[in-house]
Parts: C-alpha cells; sequence; structure tokens
C-alpha cells in the first residue's frame, strides 16, 4: 500500500512540476507579412543594402509587422544568394504593446528599443543587452531576379 501511495505521489508531484516549468513564450506573436521590394538594389530608398551589415526600414502604403511598428531589412551579406537579406518586426520583445525598436545611428546591425534599452543584433536576431528576454520576430526572405520578397 505505502508503495502504491509513494508512486502516486511521485507522478503527481512531478506532472506538476514539469507543467510549473514551461517556458514562456515571445510576447511578439508570428505575423504574417506580404512584401514585395521592386529591385531592391537599385532602389534610392534601399541603396544603404548595397553594401553588408547595414540595414533600411521596409516602407509600405500597409500596415506590417505586429501593431503596425513595421519591418527592417538587414543585409547580411552580398552574394547574391538567398541569405544576403534578413527581415525582422521592429516590434520590442520585452515592450511590445508600446514600442517600435530603432536602427541604432552607429551600428547599423543593431536595433535598439527607445523603451526599455534592450539592444538586439540583427547578424543573429537575438538580444545583446536586456531586459528583453526573446530574440526577435524574424521574418522569410526571398531574392530573386532583383526583388526582395518577405514573408
Amino acid at each position: 500500500m505505502f508503495r502504491k501511495f509513494s508512486l502516486y505521489f511521485f507522478v503527481f508531484f512531478s506532472t506538476l512540476f514539469l507543467l510549473s516549468c514551461k517556458k514562456e513564450q515571445n510576447p511578439v506573436p508570428f505575423t504574417s507579412v506580404n512584401i514585395h521590394v521592386f529591385n531592391i538594389e537599385s532602389d534610392p530608398q534601399y541603396s544603404a543594402l548595397r553594401s553588408p551589415l547595414n540595414s533600411v526600414y521596409v516602407s509600405s502604403s500597409n500596415c506590417v509587422g505586429y501593431n503596425c511598428n513595421g519591418v527592417v531589412v538587414f543585409r547580411a551579406k552580398v552574394e547574391g544568394g538567398h541569405d544576403d537579406y534578413k527581415a525582422f518586426d521592429r516590434t520590442c520583445t520585452h515592450e511590445a504593446d508600446t514600442c517600435a525598436m530603432e536602427i541604432d545611428s552607429a551600428f547599423p546591425d543593431l536595433l535598439v528599443c527607445p523603451c526599455c534599452g534592450s539592444v538586439f543584433s540583427m547578424i543573429g536576431g537575438y538580444m545583446q543587452q536586456g531586459p528583453a528576454k526573446h530574440p526577435l520576430r524574424e521574418y522569410s526572405c526571398d531574392f530573386y531576379d532583383g526583388d526582395l520578397y518577405i514573408r
């Protein structure tokens, strides 16, 4: 009888422990975007992206990104490949309901939250300095025949 009770006791508290250790979810939900930038390398609006490690805000007549905070495009490398570009939601993962990230003027590979001070690297999409605990939401980029498709 004692063994049966101790087994139930163990199973109950193990389950309780596992449920209480659930990871916190990213406060910026996945948002559907469908952006097509025609001939991105010759468009003067995106001229900063002609060299690697630069970034620009994507301008769109529609609301894009979570809470319409927008999207930023980062040029990781210049090889003409599908992974030359990266796109991120500008919403801070710490201040998701109130703040849009800004490109650091001295280091255009970084996004900085003007509200909480969190700093994110667009090279790896990770947080460099808190209080944010989650990575940026990244969108899929396809570069084909001079055009950039962000989804």
